[in-house]
């Protein structure tokens, strides 16, 4: 059960990274679609793009996946 989550957090986390890049590339409207597309909940959403700055850092996710 563990693998699963660790699994599923990674690949959420990804999701998250990706769009906000995308918000950087291409603006918040395209940033939301993706999120949308990937089924990310409209709370989790509004606090990636509009408080892109409380997002965890990929380097602290490496740590955290590694423990």
């Amino acid at each position: 059960m563990a693998a699963l989550n660790l699994r599923s957090n990674a690949l959420h986390s990804e999701i998250v990274d990706r769009a906000l890049a995308l918000q950087q590339r291409a603006g918040t409207v395209c940033a939301l679609e993706y999120l949308k597309s990937h089924s990310v909940t409209p709370h989790v959403i509004q606090r990636v793009l509009l408080y892109p700055q409380q997002t965890r850092r990929v380097s602290n996710r490496e740590v955290m996946h590694k423990n």
